[in-house]
């Protein structure tokens, strides 16, 4: 409902159209019938996660990595949480990794960031399939314009930011500061999912997509794309408040519009980490990790074996991010709302909990005070006075 008047738009279609919060079924019949003409079966995702179990098996009985894989069998137990987050909520499978693996399994930020984005280059691929497949509504400019702009803004950060002369690819930004910025980001989140719940604007008018969105949309998801560069996740939460919070479009079709988007990043860090700087390629002795990508470490396996860890989550992500994208589009909306602010307030209580920095160092705790009051409170008077900005 925009504006006081429910308004749809073609799945898929690009050129400026009012927003929508529809899905298929609300759409005309002759575009119902072009929609479902151009989308897959909805077996199709099902069977894709079927034959990526059997890809995964026939991969790990070949390179013998059965022993790693049962080592890190907390990769896996983390990503049942985690792959149906990354179909569900617009946090992603990254933001239950990182906080899981930085806070409690002591897993190095750029270890546990580039899991974060290779597992879910996986999870919301099979994601965006079963969106494709359930012929689920999302905003197709959105998402083109948004995934150019996340994938600009990831690798800009990582060539500023990343050292790449180190192994894993680590930021100069310190971990902690970086876990901040994580938090502030998902306070936002859930102060702002809850107010979305409670209270309808008596200002509520509708918006025509335009440039002006085009502008809000592209600086948002860039940011979103620095932050996922340091955490494996980000784009899909900041693009998923700007769609709800200040472009009027519904939480139903914001989700796999934001899904769509972190998936690119996903890929592109997956591609630019995994592959082409060789993080997969460990090398472990023992319960040592003693090189990655041919540089020469010494770190416990437990923590730094990016392979195992990845190898023991990807079965369970191919089945449970479709899965998490089922169950969001059949939950009413605001079940979904309290969802994802729920989550993103586990995460922050966790941090204040076990960052032990926030405890010591007065500039990182002025940081997050600061941040956890600006950052909500910018959305929030940009929502008021969206009509100036974007109409």
């Amino acid at each position: 409902m925009v504006g006081g008047r429910k308004t749809s738009f073609p799945i898929g279609a690009c050129s400026p159209m009012p927003l929508s919060t529809s899905s298929v079924e609300s759409l005309p019949a002759e575009e119902a019938s072009t929609a479902q003409r151009r989308r897959l079966p909805g077996w199709t995702s099902w069977a894709l996660s079927a034959v990526a179990t059997l890809i995964w098996l026939v991969a790990v009985i070949a390179t013998d990595l059965q022993s790693r894989v049962f080592e890190h069998w907390e990769s896996a137990v983390t990503m049942l949480f985690g792959s149906f987050l990354a179909g569900s909520s617009p946090e992603g499978g990254g933001a239950v990794a990182f906080p899981v693996f930085t806070k409690g399994l002591h897993v190095p930020a750029p270890v546990a960031r580039t899991f974060g984005l290779s597992i879910q280059a996986v999870g919301m691929t099979m994601a965006v399939l079963s969106i494709l497949a359930f012929r689920r509504a999302y905003h197709a400019r959105a998402a083109v314009l948004g995934s150019i702009a996340a994938v600009a803004g990831f690798l800009l950060s990582v060539a500023l930011f990343g050292h790449r002369d180190l192994a894993f690819w680590p930021s100069t930004i310190p971990a902690p500061w970086v876990k901040a910025t994580f938090s502030i980001v998902l306070a936002t989140t859930s102060l702002l999912m809850v107010r979305h719940l409670r209270h309808t604007d008596s200002d509520h008018h509708t918006l025509e997509w335009g440039r002006r969105l085009d502008v809000g949309l592209v600086l948002m998801a860039f940011a979103g794309g620095v932050l996922s560069s340091l955490t494996g996740t980000g784009a899909n939460i900041l693009v998923f408040l700007f769609l709800v919070v200040l472009a009027d479009v519904g939480p139903r079709v914001a989700l796999p519009t934001a899904i769509m988007i972190m998936t690119s990043v996903s890929l592109v860090g997956f591609g630019l980490f995994g592959i082409f700087d060789g993080q997969f390629a460990v090398e472990v002795i023992g319960d040592r990790v003693v090189s990655v990508g041919g540089l020469a470490v010494d770190l416990a396996a437990s923590q730094a074996d990016l392979l195992g860890l990845w190898m023991a989550a990807v079965p369970v992500v191919v089945w449970g991010a479709p899965l998490g994208s089922l169950v969001a589009s059949r939950v009413p909306e605001r079940y979904l709302v309290r969802f994802v602010a729920l989550l993103a307030g586990t995460e922050v209580l966790t941090t204040f909990v076990l960052v032990p920095e926030l405890r010591t160092e007065p500039s990182l705790i002025l940081y997050l005070a600061v941040g956890l009051v600006v950052v909500p409170g910018g959305f929030l008077l940009a929502r008021q006075r969206r009509q100036q900005l974007f109409a």
